[in-house]
């Protein structure tokens, strides 16, 4: 795929990427784009490093683009996916985080990798997105896209369980006395779920994972669930709850609230050059199967 003719830039605010700094990546990117003849637009913290002024959000910087580069690690990318919306501009990630499990490339291949898009040698993978809603007595206090997950905590600092109950289109699935409970996409299944015990789903799978944390049973698993069914959780607990999305959005539960999550009309899209294989990100990444 080619054809770019108005490509987005964003930077992690105070991101230093090591000794090195991001400066002259950012300044080498920026020279690349406009030498091939491409418009490109920064937002106030990528401007920030080539000494050119922006006070653009990323939400502005990608209204018409049609690509959004990432320069930060996962959660530079999930803030990306959020400003993005319901918009369909892909992304191409670069890592210089940590981890980097959503950042596709890495530091030392951020520019082969962009030569390669700019030459129509990538394509572009489609993750689900969850569109979540927060409802208090019928009417709509929030209502977000996510890519990983919708995670409902215990809101007190006290060691105490919280009780709620999840539905699947209308059908009671069970009330759970647990410290929360995590419902993640295919993508979100290497975040918190991981972590809480839940299984890894492939990204390409159509699925959504309901995962217990520490539930006061062993008989409450991880549920793996097709991903066109309306998930309902509401909070029965007296003591109110922590919704927080993503981990970048967050509200307060109180007692009959409820959470319905649904499969977003919108993936997200992100473009990847080969090689590219998710198994191989497991493996160098999380370790996996290694001894």
């Amino acid at each position: 795929m080619g054809g770019w003719k108005r490509i987005a830039l964003t930077v992690k605010a105070g991101q230093t990427a090591g000794p090195r700094g991001v400066s002259p990546l950012v300044a080498r990117i920026v020279a690349l784009l406009r030498s091939r003849g491409v418009e490109i637009v920064l937002d106030a913290a990528a401007a920030s490093h080539v000494g050119e002024t922006s006070a653009l959000r990323v939400d502005e910087i990608v209204a018409d683009a049609d690509l959004l580069i990432v320069l930060g690690g996962d959660g530079s990318v999930l803030a990306a996916v959020r400003a993005i919306g319901s918009r369909r501009v892909p992304i191409l990630g670069v890592n210089l985080g940590h981890l980097g499990f959503l950042t596709d490339v890495s530091l030392d291949r951020a520019e082969a990798a962009l030569e390669a898009v700019l030459r129509g040698e990538s394509t572009i993978v489609e993750r689900t997105r969850f569109d979540v809603t927060h409802m208090r007595d019928g009417l709509e206090l929030l209502r977000e896209l996510v890519l990983n997950d919708a995670v409902i905590t215990k809101g007190s600092a006290l060691a105490r369980l919280i009780e709620l109950e999840a539905q699947v289109d209308g059908r009671l699935i069970s009330r759970y006395r647990s410290d929360g409970l995590i419902v993640a996409t295919p993508t979100g299944s290497t975040a918190y779920n991981l972590s809480a015990g839940g299984p890894i789903i492939d990204p390409g799978v159509p699925a959504a994972i309901l995962s217990p944390i520490c539930p006061h049973t062993l008989t409450l698993r991880p549920l793996v669930l097709p991903d066109d069914r309306e998930i309902l959780v509401r909070l029965c607990s007296p003591e109110d709850a922590a919704l927080t999305l993503d981990g970048q959005v967050g509200a307060t539960l109180r007692t009959g609230d409820e959470v319905r999550v649904v499969k977003a009309r919108e993936p997200a899209r992100f473009v990847t050059t080969p090689p590219h294989d998710h198994f191989e990100t497991l493996r160098t990444k999380l370790g996996w199967g290694s001894r």
